[in-house]
């Protein structure tokens, strides 16, 4: 699945204390972590806590680290501000020899 960057810090904002990684759906977000013995906790908006994870897939199946989309983020925020020409020229430039 393809996110934004807009999407990303969405996610990283709204992630809940605790939040290792996520499943971006299309009707929202899913917000796992895990516990030292291995149990996975799925956060839940409704309950405002953390639940215990019995679904039947392993949420690493589908799920993107949260440290990965910061990670990504900061790189995007890094990059953004470099002063490269070819980030403010338009592909249709020409030059014009005189």
């Amino acid at each position: 699945m393809n996110i934004t960057i807009e999407q990303m810090r969405e996610i990283v904002d709204g992630a809940p204390g605790n939040s290792q990684v996520v499943i971006p759906c299309l009707d929202g977000v899913m917000y796992f972590a895990q516990r030292k013995d291995g149990k996975w906790f799925r956060y839940s908006d409704s309950y405002q806590k953390w639940l215990e994870y019995w679904g039947k897939c392993d949420p690493m199946d589908l799920a993107i680290k949260l440290d990965a989309i910061r990670a990504a983020i900061a790189d995007h925020d890094r990059t953004d501000r470099v002063s490269d020409i070819r980030n403010h020229i338009a592909p249709t430039t020409r030059v014009i020899e005189g």
